[in-house]
This record gives structure tokens, C-alpha cells and sequence, in this order.
């Protein structure tokens, strides 16, 4: 009686495991499709700066959205200030075209790194329950900039302030 019962015990296990395993790849093959749309975002970044804070932002977002599906984006922004002090900073407003803060610490090129968080809110329902599932996504882009000694406001960075200013 016992080897039955650690027979079935074993059987019970091993399909627990192959369980856990498709629920895994099932997951990866999720997240996969959403990495593989490519270009998915624009964005508007003065490529020439003086010394100090300036603004970019990202124009665009062009995810396939799925309906009854929440988008929210974040910018984390690796900034180098003085004394080769680094910060992180992290931007978000609640739209899909946040506006971020970059800093031109010496001058010369710079290389600015951004990584665009994507979080996608799925509800759904089980049983009675309602559950909302969080993705999140990172995506990383580097953004080459010149930093200039004198005073100096680019067109794109003349359009970026009128717009932060009009929200």
C-alpha cells in the first residue's frame, strides 16, 4: 500500500513540475512578444545643450495596445552632475509622453542613458475575484549629446518648454 500511495505521490509531483515549467515558458513566450515590437518609442531630445538642467521628452508611443489595457511609461535617466557625481532619475507624469531632465555636466559629447520603464495593466477576472496583472518592461536607449560652454537654447529645447509649459 505504501509504494502505491509514494507512486502516486511521485506522479502527482512530477506533473506539478511540467505545470510550473509550461507556466514559465508560457510567460517568457509573453514577454518575448511584447520586447519584439521594435521602434516603439519617438522621442524629442535637443542634440546640442549648454552647461546645466534641459528637458527631452518621448512623443511618441506606439505600442499594439490591447483594449481594457492600462499604459503607463517612466524615464530613468542616468545623469552625471559635478565631481562625476551620478544620480538616477526617474520621470513619469502619468501620460505615455512624459517629459525627462538630462544634464550637460561638462562640455563636449556626452552620452546620456535612458531606460523607458513600460508597465502594462492587465485586468482580468478569476472566479469572483478580479485580479490586475502588471508587466513591466525595460527598455534601454543611449542618447550621444554635445554640451557647449556659452549660453544656448536649441529649437527643439524652445518647443519642449513651450509645451511643459502649456500642460
Amino acid at each position: 500500500m505504501r509504494k502505491i500511495f509514494n507512486l502516486i505521490l511521485l506522479i502527482f509531483f512530477l506533473f506539478s513540475c511540467s505545470q510550473i515549467k509550461k507556466k514559465k515558458t508560457d510567460e517568457k513566450t509573453k514577454i518575448n512578444a511584447l520586447t519584439k515590437q521594435t521602434d516603439l518609442f519617438e522621442f524629442k531630445i535637443p542634440d546640442t545643450i549648454s552647461l546645466g538642467k534641459h528637458i527631452g521628452r518621448i512623443t511618441k508611443y506606439k505600442r499594439n495596445k490591447k483594449p481594457n489595457h492600462e499604459y503607463l511609461l517612466s524615464v530613468i535617466v542616468t545623469n552625471q552632475y559635478q565631481n562625476s557625481k551620478i544620480k538616477i532619475d526617474t520621470f513619469s507624469n502619468g501620460t505615455l509622453n512624459p517629459f525627462f531632465g538630462i544634464n550637460g555636466f561638462k562640455t563636449g559629447n556626452q552620452e546620456i542613458k535612458l531606460i523607458i520603464e513600460e508597465q502594462i495593466l492587465e485586468p482580468y477576472e478569476k472566479d469572483k475575484d478580479s485580479f490586475l496583472g502588471i508587466t513591466k518592461l525595460h527598455h534601454e536607449y543611449k542618447v550621444r549629446i554635445t554640451i557647449i560652454d556659452k549660453e544656448y537654447l536649441s529649437k527643439i529645447e524652445k518647443e519642449l518648454l513651450t509645451e511643459f509649459k502649456n500642460e
